[in-house]
């Protein structure tokens, strides 16, 4: 059994007596030949069916380590074969005897199948020592026909690099094209209704056609795709908090006048397929983190992208109402007034919007380059000093790791106090929510000046035709200004200010916290190596948390208010 194992992959052990068990799986699954349950699930090892002793001496035969090689053994020449569908693949050269009988690592005359000498002895020491060298010698020519096959045949560094690219938005151009495209497509929407995956696909291959995603190989481009997330037990859609089902009675910077409250943007989730036999490195476990960790980023580049935008239609409002301020109208000393006040409404949007700016961006900086970049390189290391299938599918699932952790959505907490990932998703939120705000203002302030624009130039045509201009006062023209100034306005933006900075301020102090509680100067000693999986974790923390207060303002922020808490308790 033994032999046939190790040499063909063939398992026979119709008494159950081998240390190898293969689990069932009905032959028409499409499970039965996929990498990741021929690599993963199929074979067992039965640590108690393991043999310690022969001839009643205390000499282990099979030591645990050796058994564990005997069961990749077998098993990656089944990955070979029904997966790799490398069919006629052998374990010996072929100017190598089938049953190995001729010299082994110096063994001459002696025959692996029978584990005896020509003159029919067994030397028990021999017989381990030839076991253990047949052993090692097939497992290094399995794995290294494993790993030459996924990295040149099945392209495992392209498809991985195209994971990165696409599902962490690597891609850069191709990223701004699809988020404009769907900004066009779902501006006005208030729900999913008329949008389909075929929508969804129409836009995605638009965007790689327009950008530089087109010139990558055929293999990556026929497995990227886009789909709705429809499913109600999705528990990754409204990331940003769910929205509330009933409507406040106080004023909303956005008006829904339908009943439904879905959210287009929180349905968009980009695929890409990995088909067997790499499913043995990114599995379903693994694709999931790829999503959440795309969900987050998805999000952060959609909450960017509105403010970026409010701040094109603020430029454009301004300019605007610049020209309307120095054109009067039959109204203008309250025009006049009520631009003041607009004026300064718009001022501490601007403030608000560059200080949610600021984050943004430096954490997006952070993700990109610190995490995501850094990630990828220690991917590319590790793969190519990988000497087993095991070892590569460690090293993604190690790169995946760290990358959550990195990006503060590893954090659980203490119970207590809500961790980095929730304070992260309340920031989004809001910045979510002002981005909407703005968006809602700007339209409709920039609509009522063109339209008071219009009645203007009628006005001129009239005077110039030498007919009164004005014979009544149109309230048009002064109805941006008064809305622009009106209180609820200002209380939104002040309201909003405050919640960011609060929860700002809290991330900060969070990220100070575990900053403090890494021990950055412990001795290197093998009592130590969750202290060094720590720091090498939050190395890049630090200049995280310096970047988003480089001057220093929240700090002292926190300084003055634990002054102040302790005169007041004093």
């Amino acid at each position: 059994m033994l032999f046939k194992w190790i040499t063909q992959g063939v398992l026979e052990d119709f008494h159950s007596e081998f240390f190898v068990r293969e689990m069932q799986l009905d032959h028409r699954s499409s499970r039965s030949s996929s990498g990741f349950f021929t690599w993963h699930e199929r074979y067992v090892l039965k640590e108690s069916q393991v043999p310690l002793c022969c001839s009643g001496s205390l000499m282990e035969i099979i030591t645990p380590e050796l058994a564990q090689e005997v069961l990749l053994v077998g098993k990656g020449i089944n990955f070979i074969r029904y997966c790799l569908q490398d069919k006629d693949w052998e374990v010996a050269e072929e100017n190598e005897d089938s049953q190995m009988t001729d010299t082994v690592l110096g063994c001459e005359g002696y025959s692996f199948s029978t584990l005896k000498d020509e003159a029919g002895y067994g030397d028990e020491f021999q017989c381990v020592s030839t076991l253990h060298d047949v052993v090692t010698q097939s497992s290094e020519r399995i794995h290294s026909h494993i790993l030459d096959s996924l990295k040149n045949q099945h392209h495992l560094m392209g498809h991985l690099h195209a994971l990165k690219q696409f599902l962490f938005l690597g891609q850069g151009d191709f990223v701004s094209s699809f988020v404009e495209s769907l900004d066009a497509e779902f501006r006005g929407r208030t729900s999913t209704a008329g949008i389909y995956n075929h929508t969804l696909a129409s836009l995605l291959e638009g965007s790689l056609r327009t950008t530089n995603a087109r010139y990558l190989p055929n293999y990556v481009l026929r497995n990227l795709g886009v789909r709705l997330m429809i499913d109600e037990k999705d528990s990754d859609r409204y990331w940003m908090g769910q929205p509330s089902k009933t409507k406040s009675d106080e004023m909303t910077p956005w008006i829904d006048n339908e009943a439904s409250i879905q959210d287009p943007w929180d349905y968009v989730c980009i695929d890409y397929q990995i088909d067997s036999p790499l499913d043995a490195v990114v599995h379903d476990s693994a694709m999931r983190t790829y999503h959440h960790v795309f969900l987050f980023l998805f999000r952060l580049k959609r909450v960017e992208w509105m403010l970026n935008n409010s701040w094109r239609q603020s430029t454009a409002l301004n300019h605007s109402i610049l020209v309307e301020t120095k054109a009067g109208g039959a109204d203008a000393p309250a025009i006049g007034e009520a631009a003041e006040h607009s004026s300064y409404l718009l001022r501490r949007i601007s403030s608000t919007r560059q200080t949610m700016l600021h984050f943004i961006s430096n954490l997006q900086n952070y993700l990109m380059f610190e995490v995501l970049e850094g990630g990828w390189e220690g991917l590319e290391r590790s793969i190519k000093k990988a000497k087993s299938l095991d070892d590569v599918i460690l090293a993604h699932n190690s790169y995946l790791g760290e990358i959550v952790e990195k990006s503060l959505l590893g954090d659980k907490g203490d119970g207590e106090s809500p961790t980095l990932e929730t304070l992260l998703q309340k920031l989004l939120s809001i910045a979510l929510k002002f981005g909407k705000f703005q968006d809602h203002i700007f339209t409709n302030s920039l609509a009522g000046l063109d339209k008071a624009a219009r009645i203007r130039k009628k006005v001129e045509e009239r005077a110039e035709k030498g007919e009164w201009g004005r014979t009544t006062l149109d309230t048009e023209e002064g109805m941006v200004f008064r809305y622009l100034a009106d209180a609820k306005l200002f209380e939104f933006v002040e309201h909003t200010a405050n919640d960011f900075e609060k929860v700002f301020s809290n991330l900060l102090k969070m990220m100070s916290k575990q900053v403090d509680q890494v021990d950055w100067t412990s001795s290197l000693d093998e009592d130590q190596e969750e202290t060094i999986a720590v720091v090498k974790t939050h190395d890049a923390l630090p200049f995280l948390l310096f970047r988003l207060d480089f001057s220093g303002y929240y700090a002292r922020q926190a300084r003055e208010k634990r002054k102040q808490a302790k005169m007041q308790h004093g």
